[in-house]
């Protein structure tokens, strides 16, 4: 089972949901794989402290020109569509933080005066956390895409646990937001966890992200309600509206604000929290056995 964590927003808490229901559940399954997908600003390894073993690097192949091969056709730059390449007067210009890989000047140039050099964007990182494997992708610093280190990093967890049988459960802490670094830590989830707040962005964003996620992926999904307050009902309303399950609800609490700074799991400071993660964990197993999002 894979099962996805992920916001529309930044800041709602999605994190801590899905460090501490990770260590949650992991205490009472083996096989539960941890990994960090918002490579861009990775921070569960503050919560979850893991010791890492290795660490490799992330190239994606950007486009080399041969000069004395090109003739200033063009077809290039007029078929890529972020605007890497720019024809000129004089020679074509390449601007390799808005490369995509994609390829597709080394399938359209007609003289082949494309081709292939590799370039490191970043790398993962891999270890444990008391009885759970545990990955972190990281960014480089002016690299314009986290995809290929997403992709990268499912690669390299499925070739870790090739050996064990079917009741792997990998819980992923996705990006925030609806961008193509959530499509890719989502893609193929069993079920994706929504983490929202009472506000006005909050509720905008949900509806965002309830658009990729139901609409877009077609992936059953829940809501948790995060800084929950009883006065607050926009999200509910929204919620009852689309008929979406909210799963749990995580109260406005001085006492939870202290422990997240502080950088501990709620499950580790106060039991009432583990009960609840693992409440959810089993809402999810039944939603998914009945096949009902």
């Amino acid at each position: 089972m894979q099962l996805s964590i992920a916001s529309g927003k930044g800041g709602t808490g999605k994190t801590m949901v899905a460090a501490n229901l990770a260590a949650a559940v992991s205490r009472h399954l083996s096989s539960v794989y941890f990994l960090d997908c918002d490579v861009e600003a990775p921070n569960a390894a503050l919560f979850l402290q893991p010791q890492i073993h290795s660490v490799s690097e992330v190239f994606q192949f950007v486009p080399r020109l041969d000069e004395e091969k090109c003739t200033l056709c063009g077809l290039c730059a007029r078929n890529c569509q972020f605007n890497a390449l720019v024809a000129s007067k004089s020679k074509i210009l390449f601007f390799p933080e808005l490369c995509h890989s994609c390829g597709g000047g080394i399938l359209i140039c007609p003289e082949q005066a494309i081709a292939e050099t590799p370039a490191r964007i970043g790398t993962i990182q891999k270890g444990a956390s008391v009885r759970m494997p545990f990955f972190q992708g990281k960014l480089d610093i002016g690299r314009p895409s986290p995809v290929g280190i997403i992709q990268q990093m499912f690669q390299e967890q499925q070739k870790s646990s090739a050996n064990e049988d079917h009741s792997r459960i990998t819980i992923v802490d996705s990006p925030p937001g609806v961008s193509c670094a959530v499509v890719a830590s989502t893609r193929g989830s069993d079920f994706v966890i929504l983490v929202s707040e009472p506000t006005p962005f909050g509720l905008h964003d949900l509806r965002l992200a309830v658009q990729l996620v139901r609409d877009e992926l077609k992936i059953p999904f829940g809501v948790i309600l995060n800084k929950s307050d009883d006065r607050i009902a926009i999200i509910d309303e929204y919620c009852s509206e689309e008929g979406i399950a909210i799963l749990q609800r995580i109260p406005f609490s001085r006492q939870i604000a202290e422990i997240y700074a502080k950088g501990q799991l709620l499950i580790d400071v106060d039991p009432i929290f583990e009960s609840l993660f693992l409440e959810l964990w089993e809402k999810v197993r039944t939603i998914l056995q009945k096949g009902k999002p």
